[in-house]
């Protein structure tokens, strides 16, 4: 099951960046998007082996993998089902990567586009005061529209994932 977080267009074919959720529930086979970059992060569960043409990749919590959308990739659970984001980013696109920002880190949320709490829940730290993302929760940056007035969140507790 796939859920969509952004994206800069609409579905199922205008857009040239998406980011969104799965929850891989058994061993299964990638689908083939010509054209695009991929990056792939286990945010819940034990992870996954992806195997991307031929080669294991381990794919552990909290860690990101990066691959091309044309890429025959399988998924093979480690131990019982998990969840994913998933950045597709297509050819002659502005550059977006997900970036792990744990404990004591920050992020600029002048240049964000999302943050999305990965392996647990995560505490944040903006002017506002403290914003307490559950696992997968995400806060959407309208940073088109202006008006956000934090600059800078810090990582009190636990890993974000920052969509740049």
């Amino acid at each position: 099951m796939q859920y969509e977080i952004v994206c800069d267009g609409t579905l199922p074919d205008d857009w040239t960046w998406r980011l969104s959720t799965a929850d891989i529930t058994q061993d299964v086979p990638f689908s083939i998007f010509p054209g695009v970059n991929r990056e792939f992060c286990v945010a819940d569960g034990n992870g996954v082996v992806l195997n991307i043409n031929g080669v294991d990749h381990r794919c552990e919590p909290g860690s990101i993998t990066k691959f091309r959308g044309d890429d025959v990739v399988f998924a093979t659970l480690i131990e019982g089902p998990m969840r994913a984001l998933n950045l597709m980013v297509r050819d002659g696109a502005a550059e977006k990567h997900l970036h792990l920002v744990c404990a004591g880190g920050s992020i600029d949320m002048s240049k964000a586009e999302a943050v999305i709490a990965v392996t647990g829940a995560v505490n944040l730290q903006q002017n506002g005061g403290q914003v307490l993302l559950e696992t997968l929760d995400s806060q959407l940056i309208l940073n088109s529209e202006k008006f956000v007035v934090e600059t800078l969140s810090a990582v009190v507790e636990g890993c974000a994932i920052a969509l740049l």
